[in-house]
């Protein structure tokens, strides 16, 4: 079991330790907030290089805003995006590629006054212009009961492009940050997947835990990650996926053919060749692509 954190920096982080995250949490990968909206998060500028000096697998999301009847319209999502860049500024290929949060706080997508058609054409232009930006597929971070209950399960066309980082609690906030490998080992706490993106199987990045405390190293709450280690014997649309990145034919099968594929492009990336996709191997696959068109 391979765990990490997610967390919005709106507050200074100066009591923060990603050395202690990573000896004790144990933590290997970090998703952090650049963003809300065209609004750089306070101490977003501290946290990213210290996360990558103590050799924690990085990422950086926007929170995308949406507008809300009532309010003044948030900045066209493309001003967003932007707004991202500038904070994030260049990606290395060993970080995460950029992560966009699809998700309707309050009352849900209603409050938007958007259609679920209109809302999907919002995430998309966001996600063309990072796409653009970085060339590279960005990360969706959502959950299956956004996609029902907000967007009604419409395809999600391009986006379905994207690796997923999904939402599923099975901790309440406020309670002590949970990393054993035993009580989420089962697979009935596997996140639900959104139907765009094919069998059950096909996640990255689960969000198990909101709000969790006494994680070591921080002081305040933090969000508890798992990676979706990938390894041989496994099949489906993670595993296509897999394969459309290396160029070759999609079976879906992770057999002993591909884990010597892995093996070769882990070596060539100057990463632990062992044939198995964990996170700094998924993020060098990320970045194995043509650019966006």
């Amino acid at each position: 079991m391979i765990f990490g954190l997610d967390c919005a920096d709106v507050e200074s982080t100066a009591s923060t330790s990603w050395s202690l995250a990573k000896a004790n949490g144990p933590i290997s990968f970090a998703i952090i907030r650049a963003a809300y909206g065209k609004t750089a998060d306070v101490s977003f500028q501290t946290s990213w290089p210290a996360i990558k000096a103590v050799g924690i697998t990085r990422g950086a999301y926007l929170f995308l805003r949406f507008p809300k009847e009532g309010s003044s319209p948030p900045p066209d999502p493309k001003t967003q995006a932007q707004a991202f860049v500038n904070t994030v500024g260049p990606l290395d290929h060993t970080d995460f590629p950029p992560v966009i949060d699809v998700e309707f706080p309050g009352n849900g997508r209603k409050d938007t006054g958007l259609t679920p058609t209109q809302a999907l054409a919002w995430v998309r232009s966001a996600w063309r212009a990072l796409a653009s930006a970085y060339g590279v597929t960005p990360i969706i971070y959502t959950s299956a009961r956004v996609w029902s209950e907000d967007l009604n399960n419409i395809a999600a066309g391009v986006l379905a492009r994207s690796p997923l980082w999904l939402a599923r609690y099975f901790y309440g906030a406020n309670t002590t940050a949970v990393r054993d490998p035993v009580a989420l080992g089962s697979g009935f706490q596997d996140p639900p997947v959104p139907p765009p993106w094919g069998d059950a199987g096909n996640w990255w990045i689960h969000q198990f835990q909101g709000d969790a405390i006494g994680l070591p190293g921080f002081a305040r709450t933090v969000d508890m990650d798992r990676f979706n280690t990938t390894l041989q014997g496994a099949k489906g649309d993670r595993v296509k996926w897999i394969q459309r990145q290396l160029g070759i034919a999609q079976s879906g099968t992770f057999d002993a053919a591909l884990t010597k594929r892995i093996i070769g492009f882990q070596a060539a990336k100057g990463l632990v060749a062992d044939g198995i996709v964990g996170p700094k191997t998924f993020v060098a696959l990320c970045w194995n692509q043509p650019r966006p068109q």
